[in-house]
């Protein structure tokens, strides 16, 4: 099934490419421009933000937010803004939402199917991402597509944990190495009845510093019901934080990040005053200030809005490699040649935290050892397609 929506999903893309969609730099550039203005209007409100997005062509609009999973905040950007979606847009907003029912229901099946088998094994786990998160997020389990159940435990539960998920019926892929369980942190596991769980023991890959206590997420969680079985959840500063690494994670590794970012600038807005006050502990607590600072930066230069940001996390200017037009290239269209990325190394020291001085260096140098010995250990053995 995920085969096939991926599939699906690709066709949709390409059918509204082919319907009109200009093939220039030019055209993809004031695509870029115009969904991230209407993401700025969804998470505002104010309609000035989409001054001059007619000037993109629809389809080319339409389509780079099928390709960004960025569809529902497009529609949200036109509907806050008191603007009726060009056709292509409504017409493949409408696709993206089915395509969402379908794989985001079958994530909530899986977490009714996970959650009793790992209480029963006494392992803690958290669903830190996908439709738990949209709806703390957005208050839309469908609002973004998701692929997996993506679930973390502790380290030391790790194994017990595949054990007993395997017991039910889960299968880890063909190939897994002791890169994916090792510096990745995480495995695939299929179900015989459908379904992928992606279970990890860590939140941050190499190349982005980690959070460094891990266990405090999974300490006293947010519960949620799906049907009759409780599925623990973040809080909503964790939650935020997540978002944060989840972003500057795709974004180190070159992947689409621009709907990790819109998570963020919407959990930012979307906090109370004491959820900001626990989400700057939080931070701290977690020696993350860099990573959010620059995560955070890079939000409010993307979609041209200023986020709150409360004290003792301090505001930063976005870094020199970070000029608008070459960011938005590289948050929707990473792969594409024309996008100009900067070094990796410049990326992760953008997001040391501590002065720029001793303990600056040292965590960069920590972090630059942690991700050249993962790709050694990559390129050592055979690694999962």
């Amino acid at each position: 099934m995920n085969a096939a929506l991926t599939q699906d999903r690709n066709r949709s893309a390409a059918k509204i490419s082919d319907e009109g969609a200009a093939s220039s730099a030019v055209a993809w550039e004031t695509a870029q421009d115009a969904l991230a203005r209407l993401c700025s209007a969804s998470l505002t409100g104010e309609a000035h933000a989409l001054s001059g997005w007619q000037a993109a062509c629809p389809a080319s609009l339409a389509a780079l937010a099928v390709r960004a999973r960025m569809t529902s905040p497009c529609m949200r950007g036109f509907e806050r803004a008191g603007l009726v979606p060009p056709v292509p847009v409504a017409e493949a907003a409408k696709a993206a939402r089915t395509r969402s029912a379908i794989a985001n229901g079958r994530v909530m099946a899986l977490a009714r199917l996970a959650f009793p088998v790992l209480a029963r094994a006494g392992i803690a786990a958290i669903a830190f991402k996908g439709p738990f998160q949209h709806r703390l997020l957005h208050g839309d389990p469908f609002f973004c597509r998701s692929g997996d159940l993506d679930l973390l435990v502790a380290r030391a539960d790790f194994e017990a944990a595949l054990a007993a998920l395997e017991h039910e019926g889960f299968r880890q892929r063909a190939g897994t190495s002791a890169w994916w369980t090792g510096p990745l942190g995480e495995v695939h596991l299929d179900h015989a009845g459908g379904g992928v769980i992606d279970l990890h023991h860590r939140l941050q890959q190499p190349g982005c510093p980690p959070p460094h206590d891990i266990g405090a997420f999974l300490r006293d969680p947010r519960r949620e019901l799906v049907g009759q079985v409780e599925v623990a959840v973040p809080h909503r500063p964790q939650a935020v934080l997540i978002c944060a690494l989840n972003f500057t994670k795709e974004l180190v590794h070159r992947h689409p990040s621009a709907r990790y970012a819109y998570n963020l600038a919407a959990g930012l807005l979307g906090m109370s005053a004491e959820e900001h006050r626990q989400f700057a502990q939080l931070v701290c607590r977690q020696r993350l200030s860099g990573t959010v600072g620059l995560a955070v930066a890079l939000c409010e230069t993307i979609f041209g809005v200023s986020l709150p940001f409360v004290p003792p996390l301090a505001r930063r200017a976005p870094p020199e490699w970070a000029h608008r037009s070459a960011l938005l290239a590289m948050v929707f269209e990473p792969h594409a040649p024309a996008t100009l990325w900067p070094r990796r190394r410049a990326i992760l020291w953008a997001m040391c935290s501590g002065s720029p001085g001793a303990q600056r260096a040292a965590e960069f140098s920590r972090e630059a050892a942690r991700m050249i010995a993962s790709e050694a250990l990559r390129r050592s053995v055979p690694v999962e397609g």
